[in-house]
């Protein structure tokens, strides 16, 4: 079987960026910055799709949480885990975009808490739209003067001083979520609770099961690369594989030491549905099989994401696109039914 190499499909438009600068070529940088490059939109919209994105999935996830916790009683905990979420976010927020934000004390209701943290939210996702423009608009600035130096240092602050930070932190309240319901209310909540927010998602993965194959290969590799990890992708006749040596999601807080330590996320330790079949999995993790396998099989009659090596403890995480819906291995998903 003949496989290529998909190049540029894993390559971040900063990346792009930075690769222009050193080689002296302010003209491509500018028109990069400026249009994009056939994937991100523009240097100031690189980001924010995704941020907007994490941030409606955090909206559905609350949303679903007080059906999750009723039966258990443990409201008022909830609330604290929301509320720290919020206190965080909104220090974080205002020391990467020094923009001052929304003070609320919603106190232990859970329901006060959730909307406190939307508003939040839609302030903070308009603040680092402003930021991520104006940052780009200095980068333009100073590629227009053929100022290497400066450019460089402004994409990573664009990039890493303020966008994966806050990344970083929406992600670990996903995690964090996941990690309280399992430990307080069992896998089977843990289940529920992801097919909720998969529903909750569910016009998205319409969408992309209504996409061209290679259409929606591409749009899974821009999904995967915006979490900052490191991504190759390769065709052959039968798929698309996209593999993640460092995935910059769920890998980055393996190897960063989530599940470790005093604050330690769990592991999901039953093996089924949540976990691919297998023992011993980063409850961050749990939401694929069932976002990309359990809820799709459902939906559609297929898994939109198949994959083969998942959650390793080096960060890595391998998956398949197939061409064909009769190719994706019956043996897999007999694993997500």
């Amino acid at each position: 079987m003949t496989t290529t190499r998909v190049h540029d499909w894993g390559v971040r438009l900063s990346d792009r960026l930075r690769t222009a600068i050193e080689a002296g070529d302010f003209g491509h940088a500018t028109q990069l910055a400026r249009d994009g490059d056939g994937h991100a939109r523009s240097l100031a919209r690189e980001y924010t799709f995704m941020y907007r994105g994490l941030g409606i999935a955090i909206r559905v996830i609350m949303n679903a949480l007080p059906d999750t916790v009723a039966p258990f009683s443990i409201e008022a905990d909830s609330a604290a885990l929301v509320a720290r979420f919020r206190n965080e976010l909104g220090a974080l927020i205002e020391h990467t975009l020094e923009v001052p934000m929304p003070s609320v004390e919603a106190g232990s209701d859970l329901g006060l808490e959730i909307r406190a943290t939307v508003e939040l939210l839609t302030a903070g996702e308009a603040a680092f739209e402003r930021s991520q423009a104006a940052l780009a608009e200095d980068i333009i600035a100073s590629l227009v003067r053929h100022d290497a130096l400066r450019s460089r240092v402004l994409v990573n602050r664009k990039e890493r001083e303020q966008y994966l930070p806050l990344h970083d932190r929406l992600v670990r309240f996903m995690a964090d979520a996941w990690g309280f319901v399992y430990a307080r209310c069992g896998a089977e909540a843990l289940l529920g609770f992801h097919l909720a927010t998969a529903e909750g998602q569910r016009a998205g993965f319409t969408k992309w099961e209504e996409m061209d194959v290679a259409d929606f290969a591409k749009t899974s590799a821009f999904l995967l690369r915006q979490h900052m990890g490191s991504l190759d992708v390769r065709e052959d006749e039968e798929k698309f594989t996209l593999d993640q040596s460092l995935c910059g999601s769920g890998g980055r807080l393996q190897v960063n030491g989530a599940y470790s330590g005093p604050d330690a996320l769990p592991y999901v330790e039953e093996a089924g549905q949540l976990t691919f079949g297998q023992p011993h999995f980063p409850v961050y993790c749990s939401h694929c099989p069932v976002w990309n396998g359990v809820a799709p099989i459902r939906w559609f009659g297929r898994s939109q994401w198949v994959f083969e090596r998942p959650a390793q403890p080096d960060g890595r995480c391998l998956l398949h696109i197939y061409k064909q819906r009769a190719a994706v291995p019956a043996e897999y998903e007999a694993k997500l039914r």
